[in-house]
């Protein structure tokens, strides 16, 4: 009877340390608000975390992080830049490490060229590049309209027409909640709606439509706490290790902790001090410094870029740690990469366990 009790209680009390396990690993995987600038992004390419695809006919966009310094937060934007006029054609970019239901969505957006269209777009509850919402404005056609896009078929179900300037900076934004949808443009609440088709959390992205040129700013998200999406209260212990060091270290650019959540078999940014990175997968060079437990020394627009493998305070590695600082007088690789150790040192001094990190930090 003992025994028996005893694996009852203990079958209790892994199914709780489950149920803990999965909220802390919803409350890591995004913040609250995110804001996409593409400042940090290297140029000429995707940016970090984002997925590139199509709904419809035609060649998949060129999505690039370019400069244009009429940006709202510049030097940076993300344009597609593509100019392939099949009609029906529509790229997305997809930001991987999102997941939503009610939400509040804004993008600004520089309309540059395009004959067919000339149409910037927000995408949400995204499953798939055939499945999801979708808030568009046109400066070819001079209105804002909500779609839902399901099976690739898009189907209009509200807008509003007015004046949508080509050659400046605007802002779409839209509220979900539920079935309820509050459309705003440049901070004017246009029209809102109500929908049915998709009821679930899904990701965030970007679309186009056509030969359209667009530029994007300041992609900003903010969880609504309803439903699946919902974060927990607080930060997880990861994040007040790092918000921490950034205060004893104000020469420090970039922080960030990589490691692999639960559920999980990817190794990702779960705790940054630019909140924009949280959630994306960790490059080559992370990935490097915890096989070969070697830090890796990179030179980064002028700064130091230190990635080191990242312990316990028993000396368990359990991912990576890395670093951006500003070099001191004729400071070497050598003599960085032990500036990086020292300053690892006082967060691994405070890492029990690797499942501590992603326990609330209150």
């Amino acid at each position: 009877m003992n025994q028996r009790r005893h694996s009852m209680n203990f079958a209790l009390m892994a199914a709780v340390a489950v149920v803990l396990t999965a909220a802390a690993s919803s409350a890591m995987a995004q913040m609250r608000t995110r804001v996409w600038n593409f400042d940090q992004d290297p140029a000429g390419k995707v940016p970090p975390g984002f997925t590139s695809a199509l709904t419809g006919r035609g060649t998949v966009g060129r999505w690039s992080v370019i400069p244009d310094h009429s940006a709202p937060s510049p030097p940076n934007v993300l344009a597609q830049i593509s100019t392939d006029s099949t009609d029906y054609r529509f790229p997305l970019a997809i930001a991987d490490d999102t997941n939503y239901k009610d939400l509040s969505l804004a993008v600004k957006f520089k309309a540059i060229s395009g004959k067919v269209d000339q149409g910037a777009r927000l995408v949400f509850r995204l499953e798939d590049p055939d499945n999801y919402y979708v808030a568009r404005a046109n400066a070819l056609e001079d209105n804002f309209r909500l779609y839902h896009v399901l099976k690739g078929r898009r189907v209009q179900f509200a807008g509003a027409d007015f004046k949508v300037t080509p050659n400046t900076w605007h802002e779409i934004k839209v509220e979900a909640r539920g079935n309820e949808f509050k459309c705003f443009y440049d901070g004017q609440l246009k029209f809102t709606a109500k929908d049915d088709t998709f009821k679930d959390v899904g990701k965030i992205g970007l679309w186009t439509k056509a030969d359209s040129v667009i530029h994007f700013d300041d992609l900003t998200v903010e969880d609504l706490g309803s439903g699946k999406s919902s974060t927990s209260q607080g930060k997880i212990l990861a994040q007040k290790l790092v918000d921490e060091l950034a205060a004893e270290h104000p020469d420090l650019v970039r922080i960030g902790l990589h490691l692999t959540p639960p559920n999980r078999t990817d190794n990702i940014i779960v705790a940054c001090n630019i909140a924009a990175r949280i959630g994306r997968k960790s490059d080559p060079e992370d990935l490097k410094a915890m096989q070969t437990g070697k830090p890796v020394v990179l030179k980064e627009e002028g700064n130091f870029d230190v990635t080191l493998p990242l312990h316990t305070a028993a000396g368990k590695v359990i991912g990576a740690i890395g670093l951006t600082f500003k070099p001191r007088d004729n400071e070497q690789g050598s003599f960085a990469a032990e500036r990086a150790k020292k300053m690892a040192a006082e967060v691994e001094k405070q890492i029990t366990s690797e499942t501590k990190l992603f326990e609330s930090a209150g």
